[in-house]
């Protein structure tokens, strides 16, 4: 199944747009880079909209997984913090 799991998020000033989906990424398969397909394979987008980011995560699993990725998306954006692999850290806050 396909989930799409959609978050608005307020990024810092100088926050880098990645990062967010990185974020997801680290949470979802545990490192940036890896051999292999994903577990659950994933891409994340991001837009300006009102004056936050739309995060717009598609995530393919098995529905007996969904609460799992569903957790793990919502915790990567909620704790609102991720040092990039060059050290660049970017926060954000989560908009509930």
């Amino acid at each position: 199944m396909e989930l799409r799991l959609v978050h608005r998020i307020r990024l810092d000033a100088s926050g880098d747009t990645r990062a967010p989906g990185g974020a997801v990424t680290v949470a979802l398969c545990g490192v940036w880079e890896h051999d292999g397909d994903c577990r659950w394979p994933h891409r994340t987008d991001v837009v300006t909209r009102g004056g936050a980011l739309v995060v717009d995560v598609r995530v393919t699993c098995p529905a007996s997984d969904e609460a799992e990725v569903r957790s793990l998306v919502l915790g990567a954006l909620a704790a609102g913090v991720l040092v990039g692999p060059d050290g660049r850290r970017t926060t954000w806050e989560l908009v509930r």
